[in-house]
């Protein structure tokens, strides 16, 4: 009897100690392949959003895909080339491509160039911020699904348009009060390339040559194999933690140059790799350096 008890005592703890974790449990992956999509295209609870230019989509997309051009979902603010949108307008926008806390997106983007691999990982982090969860990212993009031969479609989808209220993730978002009070405290992942984090050269939007005082350089192409998929995430592992050490719940910052690209490492650090701590510094090192006082290193 005694034994008994002690076996329904250890399975009700063991429930309550789960189940909150199902509850959170994702239901996609944070990268999905061309496969695992094509294969899924008619899950009524799936909404692909291609974030390439409006021309592009009409050229031909994956069938019953959303246009959804990056540009709606970075918007530009006074100076700062890469913000996040206001509320109102993040919150019809996501109204207006059909999506709600029910649906399965996956966010496709092209690679003909590195800035354009980035964006994906932008518009995903957009979305988590809305607090949508289930997001994921066509690994290697619309590039890869042409060159599989994959089915496309020139047909615009029917989108059923509804209104959506967010629950808003500010964890997510460091803004340039809050990375210069924690200077020192928070780990800095500065991922941009190596030549501009040393300073040997600058870009027209930086006001200054170098890096935050303390940050570590995690170059953004280093998470993509040459043909515009992502290293496996066991090499994205191992890279994170030569950067970030073996705790992943230390408090991390990304930053790049207006903040287009330091969402990918944010994105797979948090979503793919278990990360606890992780924001995106959105201003980056645009608004960063337009500071006098802000110190810079090379």
């Amino acid at each position: 009897m005694r034994r008994q008890y002690l076996i329904k005592t250890i399975l009700l703890a063991f429930f309550f100690l789960v189940l909150p974790e199902i509850g959170f449990a994702r239901d996609i992956s944070p990268v999905v392949s061309t496969d695992w999509l094509d294969a899924n295209l008619a899950n009524p609870r799936l909404t692909v959003l291609d974030v390439r230019k409006v021309e592009e989509y009409r050229e031909g997309h994956i069938p019953g895909a959303v246009s959804a051009f990056y540009g709606s979902w970075a918007f530009k603010k006074g100076e700062l080339y890469t913000e996040m949108p206001d509320l109102d307008d993040l919150f019809e926008l996501i109204g207006c491509v059909g999506v709600d806390f029910n649906s399965l997106i996956v966010v496709v983007g092209k690679t003909d160039t590195p800035r354009e691999s980035y964006h994906s990982g932008r518009v995903a982090c957009t979305l988590l911020y809305a607090g949508i969860e289930n997001v994921a990212i066509l690994d290697g993009g619309y590039n890869k699904w042409t060159r599989e031969k994959k089915a496309l479609s020139t047909a615009t989808a029917d989108v059923f348009e509804m209104p959506f209220t967010g629950k808003v993730n500010t964890a997510m978002i460091a803004d340039k009060e809050y990375v210069g009070r924690r200077l020192g405290k928070v780990l800095l992942l500065d991922v941009r390339e190596p030549d501009i984090f040393s300073g040997k050269r600058k870009l027209d939007c930086i006001a200054k040559f170098g890096h935050m005082p303390g940050a570590i350089n995690l170059p953004t192409s280093c998470a993509f194999n040459d043909d515009g998929t992502f290293k496996s995430k066991e090499a994205l592992a191992v890279i994170a933690e030569i950067a970030t050490g073996k705790d992943r719940s230390r408090e991390i910052v990304t930053y790049c140059d207006t903040g287009q690209c330091c969402p990918t490492w944010s994105y797979l650090l948090k979503e793919l790799l278990g990360y606890s701590n992780v924001r995106v510094y959105d201003g980056a090192m645009q608004e960063w350096t337009q500071d006098p006082r802000a110190v810079m290193v090379k």
